[in-house]
């Protein structure tokens, strides 16, 4: 079963520099189209695989990368998660 995380963002220009951040820390990213069940959010988003998702939670606690949201598919479901504790 494959399980990956979405992350969305405000508007193109975070999601971009997310991207960018992602690429400086050798983080592997996919930009993809934002999923149409999540409203009113940028029409891009980060795709990441869960081996990578450790590092990108730093990088979110260390406030370099500005999300939205995120969202976990597992298999065929997807559902809402925090990845930091605020």
């Amino acid at each position: 079963m494959e399980k990956y995380y979405i992350l969305t963002f405000e508007n193109t220009h975070s999601a971009i520099n997310g991207e960018t951040v992602l690429k400086e820390n050798k983080i592997k990213a996919i930009v993809m189209p934002t999923p149409t069940f999540v409203t009113k959010s940028c029409g891009i988003s980060l795709r990441i695989s869960e081996e990578e998702i450790e590092k990108v939670k730093a990088l979110i606690a260390e406030d370099k990368i500005k999300i939205k949201g995120s969202i976990v598919k597992e298999g065929n479901s997807f559902r809402e998660v925090e990845l930091i504790n605020n």
